[in-house]
């Protein structure tokens, strides 16, 4: 599982100066760059990224972080002294062991998630397992936290829990969430924890700190603690997957369950965390406005609070909070791609200076407790994210290391945010990707919505995207009805509308894509996977006239047997109402690829796993239609991975994506496309089963 030996040489580390992040440009050297694309291949885009999770200790002066270096992963930690970084541990972890989750419980000791492949016991299973490990920063003391309160006995192929408090004035302890259920481990898997116990992190004992109220037909998922480790807020879900939320002031026993008023209806109401004050709590809410907002909360009363922050278009997202301070010092957002609105002046003057020194987007990673030392990760839609060291006394920003090295931000496309209206006027935000070196004439284009209906896209780093316009084409990211973040009436707008408003978005995108230029009529794909793999092929078989082409990856394509499946085939039932909304069982087939094959005639790619969510027998069952009504598809079926053979979801996005550029290759080639092949860097079309092509 685990070396203990070091390797203290942080190669990775050595380049500690801004300087040092790139190379100088000459102005020659600028021109020609400019004037060239370079092709990566597909695994330049997906491979594991080589330095991830940088931490710094509570006082700043220490680092911790993990690094990939050909087959090992390793967890290394760092001594920051002024303009030097010293060694301090290096651990090896073998293939299939990562160590995520990295924190300091105090300056001395982390605690981290092992995740590595392991054996059932008793079987011929292998498992993605999951345990709780800490050490001290020099490297010494490893132990393995039994959080199953097994002892001596075998290890099952699951040992974890949720760290809810580093119980920062107890050195030695952290609190943590389990669930008391016999089958605890799926319980883990599902999110649930009941109780929560006190755990030793130099010897493992463990014991129980606070036993979790029995509500009926509750099951607890989080646990907030206050900045003294006192347990004081609850939040779970009951059998219909309704959210119940439960608080008590400080030192009361007794609970209150907060689910009697429209406040905390589902959807509305979202806990953040607690403040530096005792009953100083924090949570999104969207009773006022129909957008979410960031207000004080009293986790006494159960009251809300004066509000914080609230935008005027969009959903809040989070806060930034200064324990140092005492107070929220930016409220986050997305509009068109991830933003702060500063509360609190000498902050917003921090952010702006760094910002400078950047000239490129950026979060802070980590902070000290003081404020004063920061993990800086610089990354916008070009870049997947470079880490920096910033000391806000001495004002020095360092070059830490890149998550994706083999890639040039600079050969990266830029991402607009756009916006267009749909017939029935609703205004729909997107996401508009060209090639880096368009000559401004339209292009073949990729519509790519979103996988699940309630999430969105924003102008950030996406590998999908980035991959797509390396090859020359355009791509658009709608954000269709349903969406998040546009508040509470613009995801209701979405309920029970698949295949129908929600595909009509979809497509008065692409209308208007071609209305003002930028694509090419003819010669546009619609790609997707769940439920935008659906879309994609509702596309050909609904609206074949603006879709030439349709990629689908694990994807519905039988309203009525996905439901089916899911037990969801009443007309009363929420799942049902969320899809098909007013349709009843006898429509379904309208709003079902499955049953529109006479309208596919758009070459067609299917691509599904044993072991995807949706079932893989209604894609099968699909693909022999289409073949017998001599329709254009190719499907790739991916066998459920056994044995030792776990799936990996880096290595099922290179095999995808390898394929869909062979696909496009013949379907719907780019002259990027045909230079990459010529390169050698595309892959041959692997033999597709149930093939008409």
């Amino acid at each position: 599982m685990f070396n203990r030996e070091k390797y203290l040489t942080m190669s990775m580390l050595l380049a500690w100066s801004i300087n040092a992040a790139a190379p100088i440009v000459t102005a020659a050297d600028t021109i020609t760059e400019a004037e060239k694309q370079t092709i990566y291949r597909v695994s330049d885009f997906v491979g594991e990224w080589s330095v991830k999770g940088m931490q710094l200790s509570h006082n700043g002066k220490r680092l911790a972080f993990s690094r990939s270096y050909e087959d090992k992963t390793y967890l290394s930690a760092v001594d920051i002294k002024g303009s030097e970084l010293h060694g301090l541990t290096d651990i090896p972890f073998g293939e299939d062991n990562f160590p995520i989750n990295i924190r300091w419980a105090t300056d001395e000791r982390l605690v981290f998630t092992l995740r590595r492949k392991t054996k059932v016991a008793r079987s011929k299973y292998y498992a993605w397992s999951e345990v709780l490990m800490s050490v001290n920063a020099d490297g010494s003391d490893l132990q393995l936290l039994r959080t199953d309160g097994g002892g001596s006995r075998g290890l099952k192929h699951i040992d974890n829990a949720d760290v809810i408090s580093l119980l920062r004035d107890d050195p030695d302890h952290i609190l943590v969430g389990k669930s008391r259920r016999r089958n605890w481990v799926q319980e883990y898997y599902d999110g649930a924890i009941d109780d929560v116990h006190k755990l030793n992190i130099k010897t493992g004992e463990m014991s129980l700190y606070m036993k979790g109220p029995k509500i009926s037909s509750f099951k607890f998922h989080d646990w907030y603690a206050d900045q003294k480790g006192h347990i004081r807020f609850g939040y779970g879900y009951d059998r219909k997957d309704n959210s119940v939320m439960i608080i008590r002031g400080r030192g009361d026993d007794d609970w209150k369950v907060l689910n009697d008023n429209e406040l905390f209806e589902e959807g509305k109401f979202l806990p953040l965390q607690f403040g530096a004050g005792d009953n100083e709590f924090y949570v999104l809410s969207s009773l006022a406005t129909g957008r979410m907002a960031v207000y004080r909360f009293d986790i006494a009363t159960g009251t809300l609070g004066e509000q914080v922050f609230a935008h005027g278009r969009v959903d809040v997202t989070g806060i930034i909070y200064s324990f140092d301070k005492g107070k929220v010092v930016a409220a986050e957002y997305n509009e068109g791609g991830p933003k702060l609105q500063y509360l609190d002046e000498e902050y917003g003057k921090l952010r702006d200076g760094i910002a400078r020194a950047l000239k490129t987007g950026f979060s802070l990673w980590s902070t000290s407790d003081d404020d004063q030392n920061m993990i800086v990760l610089q990354g916008d839609e070009r870049d997947a994210g470079s880490y920096y060291y910033y000391d806000a006394i001495g004002r020095k920003l360092n070059y830490l290391g890149s998550r994706i090295p083999n890639l040039n931000p600079d050969q990266m496309a830029k991402m607009e945010s756009v916006s267009y209206e749909t017939r029935d006027g609703l205004t729909i935000d997107a996401v508009m990707t060209k090639p880096r070196l368009n000559d401004g004439k339209p292009l073949p284009f990729i519509v790519l919505p979103h996988t699940n209906p309630n999430s969105r896209d924003s102008v950030e780093w996406d590998r999908t995207v980035q991959f797509l316009a390396n090859r020359g084409y355009g791509v658009l990211q709608p954000n269709y009805r349903g969406s998040s973040g546009f508040g509470q009436r613009f995801r209701a707008l979405g309920r029970g509308e698949w295949g129908r408003d929600m595909q009509n978005d979809l497509v008065d995108g692409v209308e208007w894509i071609i209305e003002n230029g930028h694509a090419e009529q003819g010669r546009i794909c619609i790609m997707g996977r769940g439920y935008a793999g659906y879309a994609a092929l509702m596309g050909v078989a609904r609206d074949g006239n603006l879709f030439s082409c349709a990629i689908g990856r694990d994807a519905p394509v039988d309203i009525k047997m996905m439901l089916k499946a899911e037990r969801s085939l009443d007309e009363d039932d929420e799942r049902y109402l969320e899809v098909a909304g007013d349709l009843k069982k006898k429509e379904l087939n309208s709003i079902s690829p499955a049953d529109l094959i006479e309208n596919i005639n758009s070459p067609v790619l299917l691509y599904h796993r044993e072991d995807a969510y949706y079932e893989v027998r209604q894609t099968r069952k699909f693909v022999k239609s289409l073949v017998k009504a001599k329709k254009p598809v190719d499907y790739l079926e991916v066998e459920q991975a056994k044995g030792a053979n776990l799936y990996d979801a880096n290595e099922d996005d290179e095999q995808f994506l390898a394929l869909v550029e062979a696909w496009l290759l013949r379907v719907n080639p780019t002259p990027f496309l045909e230079e990459a092949n010529r390169a050698g860097k595309v892959s041959n079309m692997p033999q597709t089963t149930n093939s008409s092509r």
